[in-house]
């Protein structure tokens, strides 16, 4: 049996906090549950979880289709932060894929 599945590798960083199970599940199903969705080659991605001071900061960064995406979100909280990075990661995505059926 042939498994035609893209593989979306995640690499995680986390930078002045501490890299706990929950957050790094809960980052990695999000990511991939949003980007399964859109990308059907192999990609690499890269995410930054960081905190500054006060505030939760998410990062996304990758390459396919010739296209570079780069997203940040901050809040309070970093379940928030990667909330509303994914939503706008989605929203990113979505445009991407609609400028690329009009071709």
């Amino acid at each position: 049996m042939v498994n035609d599945a893209n593989i979306i590798s995640i690499n995680l960083t986390f930078r002045n906090t501490d890299a706990t199970e929950a957050l790094t599940n809960y980052a990695k199903d999000k990511l991939e549950a949003c980007l399964r969705k859109f990308i059907k080659k192999n990609t690499e991605v890269n995410v930054v979880l960081s905190v500054e001071k006060h505030r939760q900061i998410a990062e996304v960064s990758f390459t396919t289709d010739g296209v570079s995406f780069k997203n940040s979100e901050e809040s309070d909280d970093m379940y928030k932060s990667i909330d509303t990075l994914i939503d706008s990661l989605t929203n990113q995505l979505r445009k991407h894929k609609e400028k690329q059926i009009k071709r």
